[in-house]
């Protein structure tokens, strides 16, 4: 008794007359002697296991999610599953028994037809791609094997995932290139655990050697090399900040200082932190490293600029406390009278501070060029220098500290005022030369400046020292710690000023 499965599809190679098998085989039976008995029997078995095979066989190919056909030695489609049918377009009865190469003319000359061949002649399996025979921009993964004395073959459409793997990869590489060429980050990656020193470093960018001195791939695979060049005294901080931040899920942001692996020199830096949940529900840390060193010597030169400012701001305004005191002191009883011509000599004197400031504020208060300090002394005598005769100006332009800037400036001042009431530019052939040189001590460079009128009226020394003289001659070499010297020549005044540089 033989149980022999039977499929319903006429279509399908699997499907078998059972009445017909039985007819055969009885008549077998009949006609041969009773030592063939065996064999028939054995023949009938064999091709009862087989058609059950092929209907199982046939169950499976329909199922599977791949399209399949089969060819027989001879190009035919012996076999067509639902998937290929749909494939195709075309009903499977039409293209049973028809050889593939007459259905498809355009498959002619063709790559996919090579590996066809190259198939059915060394008899070894392919796996490859390759673009759809009359269908551009399609593409399908294909899986040819021999089969059953010619080929099988399974393939499915994947035009839409490598598509997506395609923008996947090109997102992928733009966000690398971004991360390997950003100016001054260093990306990277790790994954989450509990125990801080078992999380895995998942990227790190190429720009971390450029920021670090360690290669990539080095700091990957053993992040302690970058944790080893953080300077001592902020690892403990930024190991219990860490922790913190891995116990609360927060974003964690810490700077330091580190040392350059291969240069050696201490840079700040600064790393934020921040936790991912990923859609199967594992976190990630996304993590960005920024050198900061130019941000905090900017902090650092701010914080000495205030403090400047407010050693200068108090500085100016004993200065403009003297200022007032000196030009408004009353001198006898015509002193009320005088007292616009006062007011005026103290306007200009703020005026000089002012100056000396203007200039140093455009310079961020770093310094000044000494050219520009003694130009703005003689700006209110501009008419007297365009002649380019009456004032002349010598010497190298220098940069000067700010403290030195002032004190010129105001020094400056004084010996234009009082050249222009009393000397060498209140006369129509008065002149004025300004030079200066630096030399060369065993305390470090110093300032040699000369300041000299020809051409006035005639000069003799004051009888009291005025607040102007006392302002060059105390307060400038106070200020500068040198020495001024103010001489009353009968043919002009003549300032020498020698002061440290540094």
């Amino acid at each position: 008794m033989f149980q022999i499965m039977t499929m319903s599809n006429p279509a399908s190679a699997a499907s078998i007359d059972l009445e017909q098998l039985t007819s055969e085989f009885v008549a077998s039976i009949s006609a041969s002697p009773r030592g063939a008995l065996n064999d028939a029997l054995q023949q009938a078995l064999a091709r009862t296991v087989e058609a059950k095979v092929n209907a199982q066989l046939s169950v499976v190919l329909e199922g599977i999610g791949d399209a399949f056909y089969s060819l027989d030695a001879h190009w035919r489609f012996g076999y067509i599953n639902r998937a290929a049918e749909t494939y195709f377009g075309l009903p499977r009865q039409a293209m049973l028994h028809k050889v593939i190469w007459s259905m498809f003319p355009e498959s002619e000359g063709t790559d996919l037809r090579r590996r066809y061949e190259e198939v059915f002649l060394t008899g070894r399996p392919l796996s490859f791609e390759a673009e759809a025979v009359g269908r551009p921009g399609r593409h399908l993964e294909f899986h040819v094997f021999p089969y059953n004395g010619g080929i099988g073959v399974s393939f499915r459409d994947w035009t839409e995932r490598r598509q997506a793997e395609e923008e996947l990869r090109a997102s992928e590489a733009r966000l690398s290139a971004l991360a390997n060429n950003a100016p001054a980050c260093m990306f990277y990656q790790t994954s989450h655990s509990a125990a801080y020193h078992e999380r895995k470093v998942l990227y790190v960018s190429k720009t971390c050697e450029r920021l670090t001195g360690i290669p990539a791939e080095e700091a990957q695979a053993n992040p302690d090399l970058l944790y080893s060049l953080v300077l001592p005294q902020h690892r403990e901080r930024m190991l219990a900040r860490r922790l913190e931040s891995l116990r609360d899920l927060t974003e964690c942001e810490e700077e330091f200082e580190i040392r350059h692996a291969k240069t050696g020199e201490t840079r700040w830096h600064r790393i934020i932190t921040t936790p991912r949940r990923l859609d199967n529900g594992a976190i990630v840390w996304d993590g960005i490293q920024i050198d900061i060193t130019e941000h905090k010597r900017s902090e650092e030169h701010l914080r000495l600029l205030l403090n400047e400012l407010n050693h200068r701001v108090k500085n100016t305004l004993a200065t403009v406390q003297s200022l007032a005191s000196q030009s408004f002191r009353a001198r006898g009883a015509g002193s009320a009278r005088e007292l616009p011509a006062l007011y005026a000599t103290f306007e200009a004197r703020l005026h000089a501070v002012a100056r000396g400031h203007d200039i140093l504020t455009r310079e961020n208060w770093e310094g000044a060029g000494l050219v520009e300090i003694v130009a703005q002394a003689f700006a209110p005598y501009r008419d007297l220098s365009e002649e380019g005769s009456r004032i002349r100006i010598e010497g190298q332009d220098l940069r000067v500290s700010p403290s030195m800037a002032l004190s010129l400036s105001m020094a400056m001042h004084e010996l234009c005022t009082n050249a222009a009431k009393y000397g060498a530019l209140g006369a129509p052939e008065g002149r004025v030369r300004v030079s200066w040189s630096t030399v060369e001590a065993a305390s470090g460079p110093r300032l040699a400046m000369r300041w000299e009128e020809h051409g006035g009226p005639t000069v003799s020394p004051p009888s009291r020292k005025g607040f102007g003289s006392r302002l060059i001659q105390d307060g400038l070499a106070r200020e500068l710690n040198g020495e001024v010297r103010l001489v009353y020549r009968p043919e002009g005044v003549v300032c020498t000023i020698d002061v440290p540089l540094s």
